[in-house]
């Protein structure tokens, strides 16, 4: 009699896990509308790397070179893929006649690479240096078109150069900060030269 009752125990416990079961395969509705509802597919990264360096040569010479303590890369179906530097990035672009000398760098808290519209922006604490000439561009948001070679910004911006410093609402320039201008000039001080 003991036996005969802890077997419809048994039975009892097996149907009720059965069932149970039953419930939660048959309940999970993970059509892939819902999967991307919760879950958007552009918010997760297709690719996560650490201590990056990202190099373009033209005719066997690096023309930049691009690094990053972090990148994250996300797909958007219809719109290409977008590369982000969330902690920040550093560009160095080199002379085509000393290809170990760096003429320009820029380094700013945070950029976007689009690879659809072939556009780079760097946003927060962004400073382009140009060695060659000695000058430097101080702003918070600036766009690299890669199709058209120019740096551009709709941001306040401070340009230092050896002998004055300017302040104006947005510039362009080539990509290598040799040719500027600024858009809506706001004021310029001289530097001291103590010779």
């Amino acid at each position: 009699m003991k036996d005969q009752t802890l077997f419809k125990t048994s039975v009892i416990i097996t149907k009720s896990v059965a069932i149970a079961c039953m419930a939660a395969l048959f309940g999970c509705n993970n059509e892939i509308q819902e999967v991307n509802r919760v879950n958007p597919p552009d918010t997760l990264p297709v690719m996560y790397a650490k201590d990056v360096s990202i190099a373009e040569s033209q005719s066997g010479r690096i023309t930049y070179n691009i690094t990053a303590s972090v990148l994250e890369r996300f797909e958007t179906p219809g719109k290409g893929g977008s590369t982000i530097f969330p902690k920040g990035f550093r560009v160095v672009f080199y002379d085509s006649l000393q290809p170990d000398k760096v003429r320009t760098e820029i380094t700013a808290e945070y950029g976007v690479d689009n690879e659809g519209t072939r556009t780079m922006e760097a946003k927060t604490n962004v400073v382009v240096t140009n060695y060659l000439k000695g000058e430097k561009l101080n702003t918070e948001q600036l766009i690299w078109d890669k199709n058209t070679k120019k740096v551009y910004s709709n941001k306040f911006v401070t340009i230092t150069t050896p002998d004055k410093i300017l302040y104006g609402e947005g510039m362009e320039s080539d990509e290598k900060f040799e040719r500027w201008t600024i858009k809506k000039p706001r004021g310029e001080m001289y530097v001291n030269d103590d010779r």
